[in-house]
């Protein structure tokens, strides 16, 4: 019997979305409720991703008072998708042929990862699936963590899977081949709809690498630069047009967008070459990214094709209470929910479950709880006493268990302060080590200087033209150079590029004699003994002007005594 209610649980790189749909009178879904929780996305605490998820999901329990059984949208980093072809057999014997199919394409063994297919096309000569697949360990996590905050997973799909139900129930009208982008902070789920047929593939390039690009040119924080693009793109940053910092946003934007169209181009083409497939007729964005400018116009100017945001609340009556959360602001970002809901009004949707063959088990043994009452009832009876005993028993220890996780969660928050401080007093020790670093080399210069001229005023009657300093191709220059010097591998020595001459008095009308030239060769041999120099280099001499002696040479930098 279809359920009458879904409550969807989208689980993104930086935030955490949850709704409750139902069936409206008139045959549309309806977002009763929503809520959304973010989280740290910067790609330095990777690791923590699922912790910062379990804690999303326990703010949205508690704030929202949200929870129960759900279905859960995983996400693209996490989820591998495969489309292949098989011969066309009867359903009895799909799950064979698929699983043949699946080991030649995931790159793991299967029994180190969940996985599931969907029915993509059925010709009666080619069968096309969808393969997806999760690795265990990452799944059994997830799982586990929405199960702790108070959202059991009864139903788990691929984001992509989701985003083909919210575009075909939204978007009845589209084009017969239409792309849509759905562009989150880690990675950006492609898909490509031809009529019933869809493809999908997750590139691995998201918001969080223009953040990481803004980062890096301005030298600031993530979460800083985070949220400075996002008030450049959505129109809502005071910086005046030619600040330094909405220039470098507009900049990684660009980058971004070009990128992406590449990575897409790549996809496309590959894919149209192995399907024979039609060229889209119009792009549809979601996500976050669909709110930046520059990808909607380099993706036109690439495909010479419309390009539209695609609204996933479009065919969605929204509820009083959605509609104060926020559910409107938010609808870029909301496809995966609406997709996870479209069960409740559409009659045949691919379906593809993710969930760890032990929950899979549990959900199975649930639904067959209502016909195992009545054949229990008896025995129930019979042991009602001891039953009710352990029952109380057992909420004592939910009662426990549920307030020793409210003292845990305040713990948590304070473990990542701490990791974040221990990182930055780590690069505070880079920094003060490579600033020690200058501050005792910052005299080489004038001892070397002084050298060179306590050596010119030996040999007498010789000066010097031309001092060029030459350093590596890719040496950082000024106090990047000091504060990288602790990091940085090892570069090509600094070279100094000499150029002199000596005025041989002795001959001033006639070609130079040969002890001016020794001179100068003794001159240029007594810079190796410097302790400054480690070498002295491309030495070489022109006598062609009567009474001077032109020399050049190039003295390599001993790095134990850098300038």
């Amino acid at each position: 019997m279809r359920s009458s209610r879904i409550l969807a649980v989208d689980v993104g790189a930086g935030h955490v979305a949850c709704g409750v749909f139902a069936s409206g009178a008139t045959g549309r879904l309806v977002l009763q409720r929503f809520a959304c929780e973010t989280h740290a996305a910067d790609p330095a605490h990777e690791s923590r991703w699922t912790t910062e998820v379990a804690q999303a999901l326990g703010a949205l329990a508690s704030r929202h008072k949200l929870g129960g059984a759900c279905a859960l949208a995983v996400p693209g980093h996490l989820a591998l998708t495969k489309f292949a072809k098989a011969p066309s057999v009867a359903p009895e014997k799909r799950d064979k042929i698929v699983a043949f199919e699946a080991a030649e394409s995931i790159p793991h063994p299967l029994e180190e990862v969940v996985w599931s297919y969907a029915i993509v096309a059925d010709d009666g000569f080619d069968l096309e699936v969808m393969i997806a697949a999760v690795k265990f360990d990452a799944m059994q996590t997830l799982c586990a963590s929405a199960d702790a905050a108070g959202f059991p997973a009864e139903r788990a799909i691929p984001a992509v899977l989701a985003l083909r139900h919210a575009f075909r129930y939204n978007q009845p009208d589209a084009p017969a081949a239409a792309l849509v982008l759905d562009v989150g902070a880690r990675s950006t789920n492609l898909l490509f709809l031809e009529g019933e047929r869809f493809f999908g593939r997750t590139l691995a390039l998201g918001g969080n690498a223009l953040t990481h690009a803004v980062a890096e040119e301005l030298r600031i924080e993530f979460d800083a630069a985070e949220t400075l693009k996002l008030q450049v793109l959505a129109g809502r940053s005071d910086l005046p047009a030619a600040s330094p910092s909405r220039a470098a946003v507009q900049r990684a934007a660009a980058s971004f967008a070009a990128k992406l169209t590449l990575e897409v181009n790549r996809s496309l083409i590959n894919h149209r070459r192995q399907s024979g497939a039609p060229a889209p007729e119009k792009i549809f964005l979601a996500g976050g990214g669909a709110q930046m400018p520059e990808l909607a116009a380099t993706l036109a100017e690439k495909f010479r094709l419309p390009v539209e945001r695609f609204d996933p609340l479009r065919h969605v009556d929204l509820a009083g209470d959605a509609r104060a959360a926020g559910a409107d602001a938010e609808a870029p970002r909301l496809a995966n929910l609406v997709g996870l809901a479209t069960r409740l009004v559409a009659k045949h949707e691919p379906d593809a479950s993710l969930l760890p063959p032990a929950l899979t088990t549990a959900i199975a043994l649930r639904k067959r709880q209502p016909w195992l009452v009545a054949a229990a009832a008896l025995v129930v009876l019979a042991l009602l006493p001891p039953i009710l005993f352990f029952h109380h028993r057992a909420e004592a220890q939910r009662e426990r268990i549920a307030a020793l996780d409210a003292q845990l969660m305040p713990l948590r928050a304070a473990q990542t302060r701490n990791e974040d401080n221990l990182r930055q007093i780590e690069e505070a020790k880079k920094q003060i080590a490579a600033l020690r670093a200058a501050y005792a080399t910052k005299s080489n210069w004038l001892n070397f200087f002084a050298e060179l001229q306590e050596r010119l005023v030996k040999v007498q009657d010789v000066w010097l033209d031309k001092l060029q300093v030459v350093r590596g191709p890719d040496a950082p220059d000024g106090a990047a150079a000091e504060a990288n010097a602790a990091a940085a591998p090892e570069r090509p020595p600094l070279r100094l590029v000499l150029s002199g001459r000596l005025l041989d008095v002795a001959n001033p009308q006639s070609r130079v004699s040969r002890e001016s030239l020794q001179r100068v060769k003794q001159l240029l041999a007594s810079f190796a003994g410097s302790p400054f120099v480690s070498a002295v280099e491309n030495e070489r001499f022109d006598t062609n002007q009567n009474g001077l002696l032109h020399f050049d040479f190039t003295l390599v930098v001993n790095p134990n005594q850098p300038l």
